[in-house]
């Protein structure tokens, strides 16, 4: 790494914001830039360099080179390192403090990037603001509520352009949001409906998602079809818009319905249980009684969750698709990391970004900017795991 970035200021960054790892390293790199001491001819940075001089993994030290390409600031040559983009250098180095942070939108989140296809959405947003003068700055809570309250604390005393937000659950704090709306900075909420009249919203449209699904399974001849989710239908507006899609749709077909079907708010099914497979009793025994009762296919709250179903119905010798067909929602890495693939509903992550960043740059140009309620089309993507039912 370039010698001259310095990151003597890192106590003091996770005292105030609880930044990670990689986030510190963007703002260490940043700082550089806007001191003017590197060289464009020169890479700022390696993987190689921020892996040992801040004593982290090389994929932390590619997620803060990634972050920073995805914000228009960095370049990467193959073999070579990375360096800053000339135009952004001299238009960031030529702002006062003041203005370069009014100029910076902040995007909050539960989870990494990389996580739920939102890596595209980042993306295009990067570059739609870029391209009208803008920055984005990203801020992962790590699905802890306290720690987005505080976040969003903190952003208040910060002066940025406005906020994108993609709340844990439907709690999205609107005490705190209400200061930004106060002081004239737009506010869009993403993932999460919402029915105020003064924040802006963009989602995807999970109700035609969990539509699509369910007709999926009924076109097969699918009649006993459960609903499971590890959220909470009172709390998460798109995993209960997804199960009224399911619901209408058992309705439409004169389908039986039962609440015996209905399984949500599991809150066990973590990434890590995704991850390693572990056993999980509880989820066994809800799987294991739907089973008896004759359900034949799962619709899941998303393609993690159906990931675990499908490793718990293989601990039950339970075979997917023959004995269960299974449905999840996102078209994520999960929906690929079975042998058969998971049937999914694939969201728009890119047009997204697009709505987002118009509604922001609209929101700046003419405060009177109508309230926008914008819901992006999905498609339905047939994979392995769904077949007829078992006889």
């Amino acid at each position: 790494m370039d010698s001259n970035i310095k990151n003597n200021d890192t106590q003091t960054v996770n005292k105030t914001v609880k930044k990670n790892l990689y986030e510190i390293i963007i703002d260490d790199i940043n700082n550089t830039i806007q001191s003017g001491n590197f060289s464009y001819e020169k890479p700022i940075c390696t993987e190689k360099q921020l892996s040992l001089q801040y004593g982290v993994s090389r994929i932390t030290a590619k997620r803060a080179i990634t972050d920073l390409e995805h914000q228009g600031i960095l370049y990467r040559k193959r073999g070579v390192g990375s360096f800053v983009v000339r135009n952004f250098a001299a238009k960031n180095h030529t702002m006062s403090n003041t203005s370069r942070l009014s100029n910076t939108f902040a995007f909050l989140l539960p989870f990494d990037t990389a996580k739920g296809g939102l890596i595209d959405t980042v993306a295009e947003l990067s570059v739609s603001l870029n391209k009208a003068g803008y920055f984005m700055g990203t801020y992962i809570t790590s699905e802890n509520v306290s720690d987005e309250k505080y976040t969003l604390g903190q952003l208040l005393e910060q002066n940025i352009a406005g906020i994108v937000y993609y709340p844990k659950n439907n709690k999205m704090n609107l005490d705190l949001l209400n200061q930004f709306v106060i002081n004239d900075k737009p506010v869009v909420i993403i993932d999460k409906s919402n029915d105020c009249s003064y924040i802006h919203n963009v989602t995807s449209d999970n109700f035609v998602g969990g539509k699509l699904l369910t007709e999926h399974l009924v076109s097969l001849g699918h009649k006993n079809i459960a609903f499971l989710s590890n959220a909470s239908i009172d709390e998460t507006s798109s995993v209960r818009d997804r199960f009224g899609g399911y619901i209408k749709t058992l309705h439409k077909y004169r389908l039986p319905t039962s609440m015996d079907n209905l399984v949500t708010g599991l809150d066990i099914l973590t990434e890590q249980i995704a991850i390693t497979h572990t056993s999980t009793p509880k989820l066994n025994s809800v799987i294991s009684k739907l089973y008896n009762n004759g359900v034949t296919a799962i619709l899941t709250e998303n393609d993690q969750v159906a990931n675990s179903v499908i490793w718990a119905l293989r601990e039950l010798n339970i075979s997917v698709p023959e004995d269960m067909s299974i449905c999840g929602f996102d078209n994520t890495v999960w929906s690929q990391k079975t042998e058969t693939g998971i049937t999914t509903i694939s969201q728009d992550f890119t047009e997204i970004g697009k709505q987002v960043s118009s509604i922001l740059l609209s929101s700046l140009k003419d405060p009177s900017y109508p309230n926008q309620k914008c819901i992006v089309p999905v498609k339905l993507i047939v994979r392995g795991s769904t077949l007829p039912p078992r006889q």
